[in-house]
């Protein structure tokens, strides 16, 4: 396979992060961080869980940066890693939720972008993404929101395309149904 200067210049900047050059961490950071962000936040649907998240995740980068054997793009693995750290979070959450149920001040639905104020329709929508199975929501959210082939999300999530294409399908099945009634009350809104 011949690399392109892209690829050979990342190569490089592993093998030099590997090396502990703090620059070249900082580079690999830098050029990842509003991509792997963007999945936690989503994922996660809580500003702050993501961050904490995306600090979890890149110190899982990091570490592990040595075993990256190069079988599919950089990118993939840090996303990969990106979808189960985020993953983990949401476990851990649900398990401290089910211990803790005093907990009344819920920020799970934050996922729209905190630069404009989400209308109502935006609300109900995230609301209905963060109800869908893990498996579901995830590959939504990856195929969705954030633009990827199914491909791609097959080689993030072990899973073959085909599992990707249904689960994306019903996701969409079941936000189409839940979101039915909220459109006939959105619609007089307007």
């Amino acid at each position: 396979m011949i690399e392109t200067p892209e690829q050979h210049n990342e190569h490089d900047l592993i093998a030099q992060c590997i090396h502990k050059d703090h620059k070249a961490c900082k580079m690999l950071y830098d050029k990842y961080k509003n991509k792997v962000f963007s999945i936690a936040v989503r994922m996660l649907g809580d500003f702050h869980d993501a961050e904490d998240a995306a600090q979890d995740i890149f110190i899982k980068i990091f570490q592990t940066l040595d075993r990256f054997r190069g079988e599919s793009a950089f990118s993939t693995w840090v996303y990969k890693i990106a979808v189960n750290t985020s993953i983990e979070h949401l476990r851990k959450r649900k398990k401290y939720n089910k211990t803790d149920s005093m907990d009344s001040d819920d920020n799970s639905y934050q996922i729209m972008d905190d630069k404009k104020t989400p209308n109502m329709f935006e609300l109900i929508m995230e609301n209905e993404i963060n109800q869908l199975p893990e498996g579901y929501k995830t590959v939504f959210i990856l195929h969705a929101v954030e633009g990827f082939k199914h491909k791609e999300i097959a080689d993030i999530l072990n899973i073959t395309p085909g599992t990707s294409r249904s689960q994306f399908f019903q996701a969409k099945s079941i936000l189409r149904k839940q979101l039915l009634p909220f459109a006939e009350v959105l619609r007089n809104e307007l």
